[in-house]
C-alpha cells in the first residue's frame, strides 16, 4: 500500500486555551503526502502564530525541512511533508506581549500495524483510564507502551502482553491518573518502526480553582463569571466577565442582579461576588482595598489566614492575578492650527504642554455646526501629533477637538477649533501660452498648478472664438500629465480666447485667458493680457536696473560665504559616530555604524567591513505629522524634514519596540539595500537614515498618492461614483495611457535593479508607490536581495500569489522570478486592482501552476498586452524576457497611442474579483 495515501484520523482538531483561541485543521482527504498540509488558525488580534513538529517523542525523519506559508495575521500553513513525516506530534503556538498557549495535534498512519481506538482520552484527577491499541496487522513480537517516548515502569500502569492480547486488542490501563500522568502515549511491536505504531494523548483535568469545573472533553477549565486563566486563577475587573474578561456587565451596579449560564458541566450562577437567587446578595468575603500600586500591572495575590500565638500561620491559600487600572492622562492639547490639503480635506497639528506626557495616542475628533460627531481619526503614536481629516463638505463649518488617551482612559479635551473649507479643486494653471504649426492649427502649452489639491486626473482647455455670440467649446487631455493640446480646424483671419482648468475630483480654478489671431499665412499673433505687457525702459529704469543688479550680485556673493561657513560647521557638528547592531539569522552578527552620512556593515565573522555612504538627518530637523500605514512590527510616518537646508516631505520607517530579530534584520537589510541602489526616478529613493533613543528611523521619498493598489481600486468608478461612470461611459478615472505608463514606469525601475544584480522578491501593486506627476516608484525593499540567485533559508511570509513556479517549489528567486511577478502585476493594472487567482486557494496554485494553469485574460485587456503577461509566465526561467525588453515593448505601446487597455463601459460589464483575505495568503 501507498504511504502517499496516508490521511488523519481526525478531521478537524479545535483546542482553545483558556487564554487564546486556537484551531488546527488538517486537509485529511489529501492523496499525496506533497499535497497534505496542517493549518494553525486564532481569532485573537495581534497574535502571532508557529507551527513545529515535534523530534524528542517520535523521531521518524531528523531532516525534516518543512515549508511554513504565513496566511494572513491569523493563519500558518506547514507544508512539504515526507512520506516518513506522516505519523507523530505537531505543535501550534500563539503569542501575544502577554500570554502564550500551544495546541498539540496527534496524528496516525492508518495503514500501521497497530491502531488507537481512540487518540484522545480525558480524564479527572485520580480516575482510571485505558488506551486501547487495535491490532490490525498481527506480528510474533511483544507490544511495548511508553509515554513521551520512554518506557512505562510505574506500578500505576498495568497492560496486556502479546501472549494475553484478547479481542485483537492491546490495553493499558492506568489505575489513578496523577498530574505527571498526562502527555503522550504510543504502542509498538517490539522491533517495529514508529511509522507502523499507535499514538495517543491522555490529557488529565486540572484542578479549577474559584469554582471553575474541569470539561471532561477538552481538558480545559470552564472559569465562573469573573475569572479568567487555565485554572480560573485570574480575577476580571470588577463588573466584567467573559472568558478573557472582555464583557462589560449593563447595569450600573455591575453584575448584580444579573445571572450567567455556561456550557454543560458548569450550568448557572450569579457573577463573581453575589449570591443569591436573584444574585443580589453580597458574597460573605471581605473586600480588602491595596494602595500605592503601580498602573497597569498585573499582580499575584495569596492569601493567607492567620492567629495570635504559636503556630497561628495556615497554608496560603490559591493565587489570583489582578491587574490594575489604566491611569487616566491630565495633559491638555493645544491646536496650533490647520491647512487644506487637496481639494476638501484638511490637516491638523497640535502640541502637548509637556513632552514627557503620559499617553498611548491621540483620538482627533470633528463636529458638525450642531456639535455632532461626524469623524474621528485615532492616532497610535505619540510623537505623531498631526492627523488628516478626508472629505470635508464645502463652504461648512465644523469644529475640532484632540484628545490623549492612554489604554482605555482619555484625558481633558482641547479647546474646540473652528475650521471651514473655502477651496474646491486645484489651483489655476500657470503661463499659458499659444505657438503657430501650420495655418489652421496651434498647440497650447501651461504649466501645472502651483496646488494640485489631489491628483490631477485631466486638464479641461475652453476655446471661443470672439467677435459675435459665439459658444464656447471644451476639449480635454487624454491624462493629467499632459501639459499641452493640439487644435485644429482653425478659421483664418479669426481671433480665438483660450484658457485651461484642471481637474481633480472637483474642477479647479480657470487660467488667465489667451487671446491669439489666426492671420491664414501660418503667423498667428498672441495677444498679452494686461499683467504681461512691458513698456519700454527709459534711461532712468535702466540705472535703476544696475544698481539693482549690482545690489542683487553683492547680496548673493554674501550669502554664499555664508552657506560655506554653515556647511563646514555642520560638518565639524555631525562628526559622531552611532551604532545600531542586529543579530542574523545565520549567526553572524551585523553592525551598523553611522559616521558623517557613512553606514559600515560588518557581518562577523567576515574580516572586511563594507562601507555604504547616506545621509545623516538629524532629529530636530524631523517633524512627524501623521500615519501612513502600520502593521504588526512596524510603522510608517509622514513627516516634514529638513535636508541640505531645505524642508521638504518624507516617509519616516520605524520598526516597533517589540519586532523580532528577523524584522531587524530586514530593516536593516532595506537601509541597506536602499544605499546601494542610488537614486533612480521609478524608485523610492533614500532621504537619510536617523538613529534617536537606540531606535532607527529611515526617511525616505513621500508618495502623495499613496500605493498603486489603493489607487487602482479607487478608480473604479462604477462603484465609487455610477452617476459619473454612465455619464462618461468609463469604468475608470485612469485612462489606458496612465495605466500603461504605470506598467512602463515599474519595467524601467526593475529594469535599473536588474542591472543592479538586486531580487526584489515582492513586487506587486501594493508595494508600488504613485509619486507627484502618477510616477510609479518600486518601494519595500525589505525582502531585496543584492545577489544573482537567492535561495531562502529562513521561514517568513510568501506572496504565494505573485510567486514563480521555482520559487514555490524550490524557495529559489532571481531576476526571472521577479519578472514572472511583474506579469502578475501588471494583471493587476489591468484588472485595475483585482485580486490574482481569485476564488482559488494557496493549496489549488501549487497544484495546477505546475500543470500550465494561467490567469484568463481580462475582457478589457488587447491580445498583445495579454501576450506579455503570458512571456512573463513562462514555465522555465530562461525563456521569460528580461526586463530591458519588457520596458521596450511598453514603450512602444504608449507611443501606438491605442487603447490597449479598454475603459468603455459594455454590457454586463463587471470588475475583477477582490478577496483581501486571500491577498494575505
Amino acid at each position: 500500500m501507498g504511504v502517499d495515501r496516508f490521511c488523519f484520523l481526525s478531521l478537524v482538531l479545535q483546542l482553545a486555551g483558556a487564554i487564546l483561541d486556537i484551531t488546527m485543521i488538517a486537509n485529511v482527504l489529501s492523496p499525496s503526502h506533497t499535497n497534505f498540509y496542517v493549518s494553525c488558525v486564532t481569532g485573537e488580534r495581534n497574535a502571532s502564530l508557529q507551527i513545529e513538529k515535534e523530534n524528542r517523542i517520535v523521531m521518524t525523519h531528523p531532516r525534516s525541512k518543512f515549508q511554513v506559508y504565513k496566511n494572513g495575521s491569523n493563519e500558518v500553513q506547514i507544508r512539504g511533508f515526507s512520506r516518513a513525516d506522516l505519523v507523530g506530534i505537531i505543535y501550534c503556538l500563539a503569542n501575544t506581549q502577554s500570554e502564550q498557549t500551544r495546541v498539540v495535534y496527534v496524528h496516525n498512519n492508518i495503514y500501521a500495524n497497530l491502531i488507537p481506538e481512540k487518540v484522545t482520552t480525558t480524564v479527572s484527577l485520580y480516575q482510571p483510564a485505558a488506551l486501547v491499541a487495535k491490532i490490525k496487522n498481527a506480528k510474533n513480537a511483544d507490544i511495548l507502551w511508553k509515554r513521551n517516548g520512554k518506557c512505562t515502569p510505574s506500578p500505576n500502569y498495568t497492560s496486556l502482553d502479546q501472549g494475553e492480547v484478547k479481542g485483537g486488542q492491546s490495553i493499558l490501563t492506568l489505575l489513578s491518573v496523577g498530574i505527571a500522568d498526562g502527555g503522550i502515549y504510543s504502542a509498538t511491536f517490539i522491533g517495529d518502526s514508529p511509522l507502523s505504531s499507535a499514538f495517543f494523548r491522555l490529557i488529565d483535568c486540572p484542578d479549577c480553582l474559584n469554582g471553575g469545573i474541569c470539561h471532561h472533553v477538552e481538558g480545559e477549565c470552564i472559569c465562573p463569571p469573573g475569572f479568567m486563566g487555565t485554572r480560573c486563577e485570574k480575577a476580571c475587573k470588577e463588573g466584567m466577565f467573559g472568558r478573557n474578561c472582555q464583557e462589560k456587565c449593563p447595569n450600573e451596579q455591575g453584575c448584580r442582579g444579573l445571572a450567567f449560564c455556561l456550557p454543560d458541566p458548569y450550568g448557572c450562577s450569579c457573577a463573581a461576588g453575589w449570591r443569591g437567587l436573584q444574585c443580589n446578595l453580597v458574597e460573605n468575603t471581605q473586600n480588602i482595598t491595596l494602595v500605592n500600586l503601580r498602573p497597569v500591572t498585573a499582580y499575584v495575590i495569596k492569601v493567607q489566614l492567620t492567629r495570635p500565638g504559636d503556630r497561628g500561620e495556615g497554608a496560603p491559600g490559591p493565587e489570583a492575578v489582578m491587574v490594575t487600572e489604566c491611569q487616566e492622562p491630565t495633559a491638555k492639547p493645544v491646536i496650533e492650527g490647520s491647512f487644506v490639503e487637496g481639494s476638501n480635506n484638511l490637516r491638523v497639528n497640535w502640541n502637548l504642554p509637556n513632552s514627557d506626557t503620559l499617553g498611548s495616542g491621540f483620538l482627533v475628533r470633528l463636529y458638525d455646526a450642531t456639535k455632532e460627531l461626524v469623524h474621528q481619526e485615532n492616532i497610535t503614536s505619540m510623537i505623531v501629533q498631526s492627523a488628516y481629516i478626508p472629505n470635508l463638505k464645502f463652504k461648512k463649518e465644523y469644529y475640532l477637538e484632540v484628545v490623549v488617551y492612554h489604554c482605555a482612559s482619555l484625558g481633558p479635551p482641547s479647546d474646540l477649533y473652528t475650521v471651514k473649507i473655502n477651496s474646491k479643486g486645484p489651483s489655476s494653471p500657470r503661463s499659458l501660452s499659444v505657438e503657430p504649426l501650420t495655418d489652421n492649427t496651434i498647440r497650447l502649452v501651461w504649466q501645472p498648478p502651483e496646488y494640485p489639491n489631489g491628483g490631477i486626473i485631466k486638464y479641461i482647455v475652453e476655446m471661443q472664438q470672439l467677435g459675435g455670440n459665439h459658444e464656447p467649446q471644451w476639449m480635454d487631455t487624454e491624462n493629467g500629465r499632459d501639459t499641452t493640446k493640439i487644435i485644429s480646424g482653425l478659421n483664418a483671419s479669426t481671433s480665438y480666447q483660450f484658457r485651461v482648468r484642471a481637474k481633480s475630483f472637483v474642477p479647479g480654478e480657470w487660467s488667465k485667458p489667451v487671446k491669439a489671431e489666426i492671420l491664414g499665412d501660418g503667423a498667428l499673433i498672441q495677444v498679452p493680457t494686461l499683467d504681461s505687457r512691458n513698456l519700454p525702459p527709459s534711461n532712468v529704469d535702466q540705472q535703476l536696473l544696475l544698481a539693482i543688479v549690482g545690489s542683487v550680485s553683492v547680496t548673493c556673493l554674501t550669502i554664499l560665504l555664508a552657506l560655506l561657513a554653515l556647511f563646514l560647521i555642520k560638518k565639524n557638528f555631525f562628526h559622531r559616530r552611532r551604532t545600531f547592531t542586529y543579530q542574523s539569522g545565520s549567526g553572524e552578527e551585523t553592525i551598523l555604524q553611522f559616521n558623517s552620512g557613512t553606514l559600515t556593515l560588518t557581518r562577523r565573522p567576515k574580516p572586511q567591513p563594507e562601507h555604504l555612504s547616506y545621509p545623516i538627518l538629524a532629529w530636530e530637523d524631523i517633524k512627524f505629522e501623521d500615519m501612513i500605514g502600520e502593521g504588526n512590527f512596524g510603522q510608517v510616518i509622514r513627516a516634514m524634514i529638513k535636508k541640505d537646508g531645505l524642508r521638504m516631505n518624507a516617509a519616516i520607517k520605524m520598526l516597533k519596540e517589540f519586532a523580532s530579530e528577523n524584522d531587524h534584520r530586514d530593516f536593516a537589510g532595506e537601509l541597506e539595500v536602499l544605499c546601494k541602489l542610488g537614486h533612480h526616478p521609478n524608485i523610492i529613493n533614500l532621504l537619510g537614515a536617523c538613529e534617536n533613543k537606540g531606535y532607527l528611523y529611515i526617511a525616505i521619498e513621500y508618495a502623495p498618492y499613496g500605493n498603486l493598489l489603493d489607487f487602482l481600486r479607487k478608480s473604479r468608478v462604477l462603484e465609487t461614483d455610477p452617476a459619473f461612470a454612465r455619464e462618461h461611459g468609463t469604468a475608470s478615472t485612469l485612462t489606458s495611457q496612465q495605466l500603461l505608463q504605470f506598467a512602463s514606469d515599474v519595467a524601467k525601475g526593475m529594469q535599473y535593479l536588474s542591472e543592479k544584480q538586486f531580487i526584489h522578491r515582492d513586487l506587486a501593486a501594493r508595494n508600488i508607490l504613485v509619486g507627484e506627476n502618477l510616477t510609479s516608484k518600486i518601494a519595500d525593499f525589505g525582502l531585496s536581495r543584492g545577489e544573482e540567485v537567492y535561495v531562502k533559508k529562513t521561514m517568513g511570509r510568501l506572496p504565494v500569489r505573485w510567486m514563480a513556479i521555482e520559487s514555490l517549489n524550490y524557495s529559489v528567486y532571481t531576476t526571472k522570478s521577479d519578472v514572472w511577478s511583474f506579469g502578475v502585476l501588471l494583471w493587476e493594472i489591468v484588472s485595475l486592482g483585482g485580486t490574482p487567482y481569485c476564488g482559488m486557494t494557496c493549496a489549488e496554485l501549487y497544484e495546477k501552476l505546475p500543470q500550465g494553469y494561467r490567469m484568463e485574460k481580462p475582457l478589457n485587456c488587447d491580445d498583445e498586452v495579454y501576450e506579455l503577461m503570458r512571456q512573463c509566465w513562462r514555465d522555465r526561467p530562461y525563456e521569460r524576457p528580461p526586463f530591458a525588453q519588457i520596458s521596450v515593448q511598453l514603450i512602444r505601446m504608449l507611443e501606438a497611442r491605442k487603447a490597449y487597455v479598454n475603459m468603455a463601459l459594455f454590457e454586463n460589464f463587471t470588475y475583477a474579483g477582490i478577496d483581501a483575505t486571500a491577498e494575505e495568503a
